[in-house]
């Protein structure tokens, strides 16, 4: 099973290296909505590759140099129509089946809230089941905090799953 660890700034650069040393993600995502700073981004992706496959998303991607540290890019929901323009792995949100059918030609889709996360009501392991119907490498994510969450993934037909709490409990 897949495992995508994806960062957020509340937690240092100290946390976030000791996160992927001690689950060894297949991927982990570069993604800061609060602040850009390049030389942190440098510094993620150079750490991190010794570890796995290093993505960041769109929304940091202010500096288009910057891909040259990294395997790939994860587009938010918005930014589907933007998945064609890149030659790299490619990573989409989606939370519903349009969504979804506009992220075809990415390589792999995070779909959520599968579970209940931050006030949002999850769709279930039933509907994460019929959404890979509609694309062949699908990820879970949302109120993925610990290993219950986990194993009822690994019993779904997704590829892994994708989290932040996770990785950082």
């Amino acid at each position: 099973m897949l495992k995508y660890m994806i960062t957020d700034p509340k937690f240092s650069m100290d946390e976030i290296k000791k996160a992927i040393i001690k689950h060894k993600p297949d991927f982990v995502c570069y993604r800061n909505k609060l602040y850009y700073n390049e030389n942190e981004i440098i510094e993620f992706a150079k750490f991190a590759k010794k570890y796995s496959k290093v993505i960041i998303n769109y929304d940091s991607l202010k500096n288009k140099n910057l891909l040259k540290y990294f395997n790939g890019i994860h587009f938010p929901s918005t930014k589907l129509d933007e998945i064609k323009k890149y030659d790299t792995l490619k990573f989409a949100s989606t939370h519903d089946i349009s969504e979804v059918k506009k992220a075809t030609l990415s390589d792999f889709i995070t779909f959520s809230p599968v579970f209940d996360s931050k006030g949002r009501k999850g769709v279930g392991i039933e509907t994460l089941n019929k959404i890979t119907k509609y694309h062949p490498n699908v990820l879970a994510l949302g109120g993925i905090v610990s290993e219950k969450e986990v194993e009822m993934i690994k019993n779904s037909k997704a590829k892994g799953f994708a989290s932040i709490r996770y990785f950082f409990t």
